[in-house]
């Protein structure tokens, strides 16, 4: 029997980070397809995700990760306070740590299940670098899987450009302890390369898209079919803009969302085209069905009949399936773009963070992104348009891309997996 323990994931509520841990657990069953595996999850909703992939028959434990801040109310006295208890939990935890691994195990579920493993595996996301304090969460649940002399495997992991000395610091200090990272996008495989051993890293495609498919017809769809040769797909989401003045950053949104609306205006009005807002993040601390109702309220109550919004707890395969039946694609969530070019569907990216722009390049469309921090009416317009004309020519890229991509992902795995 062998026992792999998934840490850091985050939530079924996050389709996204949900087709990763669903990806990555499609890898591992087919890498050890003739010996009997046993997989436990650390989690950061763990009543939910229990639930939620029970089906997987692989599936043993789900459990909380090491530190974990959910729940909280969300306002400023409420992250403090959480923050406050995670700094707490993280020095008792560390102390333990030190004093014996056997206290800690004793004390800690998700500790004990690491002992008993035979591998852990991080699940990949794009929960480090950057400005993001909360990245120091995840590192400590990294550190603590090394303690354990285990094979430790970070499966497809974007490290966003690092702005903070001390999260540059402690990023490099813990992951030069692990065994091996996959690295999602050449952005990181490229910061990997100044402080890590060129044995112990590599390069591959988000383990997204090798989700399950399944070809499925939505009545809803069928029935806009009928009225129009043109729907588009489309997820939108809250952005803080971390990378502008905290002045501007608020006009900033709106400029996002006016751009969003002038678009769906343009095409709804000149070429009686569909909208279908797919609910890829619903969890309440980022719940994207709010951003795509207020936009909704910008547009004529005519036009209000071509904006669907879509407000399901649909599952990544399903939010796939229903992806693969749209014309076209517009999507500010990254893993939106993944489902949709792994769907062969045109797609145009509005790219928040780097991952997105890498992950376009993996899939050779990188000229249909669009910076959400330069984002205006005309550029998204000119990006659809070209999309439109070069339609014939990206499903051409797309099915030759992704076929490769399933490969790839597949043998690199194998290879690095084999020695475990």
């Amino acid at each position: 029997m062998k026992k792999i323990t998934i840490t850091n994931a985050y939530t079924w509520y996050n389709k996204g980070d949900a087709g990763i841990l669903l990806g990555i657990i499609r890898a591992l069953k087919e890498e050890y397809i003739n010996e009997k595996i046993e997989i436990n999850i650390l989690s950061f909703s763990p009543q939910i995700d229990k639930l939620k992939y029970s089906n997987e028959k692989v599936i043993k434990e789900v459990q909380s990760n090491i530190l974990n801040p959910h729940p909280y109310k969300h306002t400023k006295i409420g992250k403090i306070i959480a923050i406050t208890k995670l700094f707490f939990r993280m020095i008792k935890i560390y102390i333990e740590s030190k004093i014996s691994l056997d206290l800690l195990v004793h004390n800690e579920i998700s500790a004990k299940l690491l002992k008993e493993s035979d591998i852990i595996v991080v699940c990949g996301g794009g929960f480090l670098g950057g400005k993001k304090f909360d990245s120091l969460m995840h590192l400590f649940q990294i550190y603590i899987n090394t303690l354990f002399n285990k094979p430790v495997i970070i499966m497809g992991t974007s490290i966003e450009p690092i702005k903070n000395n001390i999260i540059k610091k402690y990023t490099e200090k813990i992951l030069k302890k692990v065994d091996y990272i996959f690295a999602r996008e050449k952005i990181t495989y490229d910061y990997l390369k100044k402080f890590m051993p060129k044995e112990k890293f590599t390069l591959i495609p988000d383990m997204a898209f090798i989700l399950d498919e399944k070809k499925q017809n939505f009545e809803a769809i069928s029935k806009l079919k009928k009225k129009t040769n043109m729907i588009f797909g489309i997820t939108v989401r809250n952005w803080n803009f971390p990378d502008l003045e905290i002045s501007r950053r608020e006009k900033a949104m709106r400029n996002y969302e006016n751009t969003i609306k002038d678009v769906m205006k343009k095409f709804i009005n000149e070429n009686d085209s569909y909208f279908v807002f797919i609910p890829q993040v619903i969890v309440d601390t980022g719940d994207d069905t709010i951003i795509a109702k207020h936009i909704k309220s910008m547009l004529t109550l005519k036009e209000q009949e071509h904006f669907i919004i879509i407000e399901d707890d649909l599952s990544p395969i399903q939010i796939k399936s229903l992806i693969g039946n749209m014309d076209y694609f517009i999507g500010t969530r990254m893993h939106s773009n993944i489902f949709a070019t792994s769907m062969k569907i045109p797609t145009i990216a509005i790219a928040y963070e780097k991952k997105t722009n890498g992950i376009m390049q993996t899939v050779g469309l990188e000229k249909y992104i669009v910076e959400i921090c330069d984002i205006n009416s005309a550029t998204l317009i000119n990006k659809i348009n070209e999309c439109i004309k070069n339609n014939k020519e990206i499903k051409e890229i797309l099915n030759d891309k992704i076929p490769e991509i399933k490969k790839e992902i597949v043998k690199k795995i194998s290879k690095v997996m084999k020695n475990y």
